[in-house]
């Protein structure tokens, strides 16, 4: 019997780091109304506050090309670490701020820590955790988002605007103590051909029985090393083989699902969006009660990614978040198109908005983040994982800068109808071209993908000298 509790572990505690990303999300949803009302200590306009959410996306572009560039240099576990530098930062420059262009400028460092943690998470986990409960700890890096998100929720309406900020600046201190014991990715280690390590880091986490299952797990990891690192991968590598084509296809379509499923702008602007629906309940009750739900449906995706699979999780909540937002957007056009009293009906949206987050955070969030970390060859890992999360990063700064300029100009129901449009567009791409990764190891991920590839034999020996004989 597997002993899991290290890898658990190591997955937790690595997953702070997204936890200390979810709160910066989470910031804005109880700061914005402050920050642009009368009691604010700045002057802060709606254009600014829309500035003020979208620039922790935007800086996370630059963040997701700094990942690709250290990430197979200094190794997961020193660039995880070294990313809750400037998320704490981003702390300080909140507390401090005398004017809303430091707040931009805060939001953007943050977002440069959020962008190295979103390409280094997955990969980490994805390397330590054993095939069979590799969905479970992968489905730990939304539920970390969700919990940072809660916890800003849950205080920020209840303290005053630096205690919000004093009080989220521990969880990056909280990260760096407790992660620094963990162990460092054994496929890192192979990469730089320290065998010895690789195994003390397999000890640690779990990852064998005995010492010839040891041995076995070790040559399995060297075998699917060697053969993404034979040829070193560059960014055109991504486009070398179908598998790799596959791959970039795959977990960049799931990242355009999810960002203009509205993701982005809805968690920016929940406690907004609720007061505008007139319904008669507290926003700041009802942001820290949809959080919670998120928090609970992030466990359930826990328990139930690897025995439901991928492809049916990311199916069902993508057709239920699609028919949420179309409930959303109706809900809207008959209150501000057609201007009928919808005082007594502002529980639907307030209900449809609990529902959609709710059901996106079973599948359609994590899962594209999670799979990032199964789809990829060793080699180009680095490369495609912060390719796929600029991309993500760009697309969310777009929905959220543009979800303000759509609903001024052109009705909010409008960008309800084109979040909702998106999911079932999305439903068709997920069914023909995502493939079930759940129970499956990481090199019978690569082998699926490249089916029709002629494939090599390759022999190892234990000091990683390799012999190719080509079938």
């Amino acid at each position: 019997m597997k002993n899991y509790w290290p890898q658990y572990l190591a997955a937790t505690t690595a997953t702070l780091s997204l936890a200390i990303a979810g709160s910066h999300v989470g910031w804005t949803s109880p700061s914005l109304p402050y920050l642009k009302s009368k009691e604010s200590h700045l002057e802060v306009t709606s254009d600014s506050a829309s500035w003020i959410a979208s620039f922790y996306l935007l800086g996370s572009i630059p963040g997701n090309l700094l990942a690709a560039f250290i990430v197979d240099r200094y190794g997961r576990k020193s660039c995880l670490l070294t990313a809750s530098i400037p998320l704490f930062i981003g702390w300080v420059l909140i507390i401090i701020a005398w004017n809303p262009y430091v707040l931009y400028l805060s939001r953007f460092i943050s977002g440069i820590g959020q962008g190295v943690v979103y390409v280094v998470c997955p990969m980490y986990i994805g390397e330590i955790a054993d095939k069979k409960i590799r969905g479970r700890l992968g489905s730990l890096i939304k539920l970390m988002v969700t919990l940072g998100e809660l916890y800003a929720h849950a205080i920020g309406p209840f303290v005053s605007y630096k205690y919000l900020a004093y009080s989220c600046a521990i969880i990056p201190v909280l990260f760096f103590v407790s992660f620094l014991w963990m162990p460092e990715s054994p496929f890192y280690l192979l990469m730089r051909q320290n065998r010895v390590g690789a195994s003390k880091c397999l000890r640690k986490l779990g990852r064998y029985e005995n010492d010839d299952k040891l041995d076995e797990v070790l040559d399995q990891m060297t075998k699917a090393v060697v053969k993404d690192m034979n040829d070193k991968g560059h960014f055109w590598d991504l486009f070398d083989t179908s598998g790799n084509r596959k791959a970039v296809v795959i977990s960049f379509g799931l990242q355009v699902i999810l960002q203009f499923s509205g993701i982005a702008a809805i968690e920016s602007y929940t406690q907004e969006m609720i007061d505008h629906s007139d319904a008669n309940v507290s926003s700041g009750i009802a942001v820290i009660i949809l959080s919670v739900l998120q928090l609970i449906a992030g466990f359930g995706a826990a328990a139930f990614v690897d025995k439901i699979g991928r492809r049916p999780l990311l199916l069902l909540t993508t057709f239920l978040a699609g028919i949420t937002l179309l409930i959303s957007g109706i809900f809207y056009l008959m209150k501000y198109y057609f201007q009928f009293n919808m005082i007594n009906t502002g529980w639907i949206f307030v209900v449809s908005i609990i529902f959609y987050e709710l059901i996106i955070a079973l599948g359609l969030s994590p899962l594209p983040y999670l799979m990032l970390g199964e789809l990829f060859p060793t080699n180009v890992k680095g490369v495609a994982v912060s390719l796929a999360n600029l991309w993500a990063s760009l697309l969310a700064f777009i929905v959220s800068k543009m979800y303000q300029v759509i609903a001024d100009n052109f009705g909010i129901y409008v960008s309800f109808f084109l979040f909702s449009g998106s999911c079932f567009i999305g439903i068709v791409f997920i069914f023909f071209f995502v493939p079930e990764t759940s129970g499956k190891s990481l090199m019978e991920i690569q082998e699926e993908l490249n089916c029709g590839k002629k494939k090599n034999k390759i022999k190892i020996s234990k000091d990683l000298n390799v012999n190719i004989i080509t079938i």
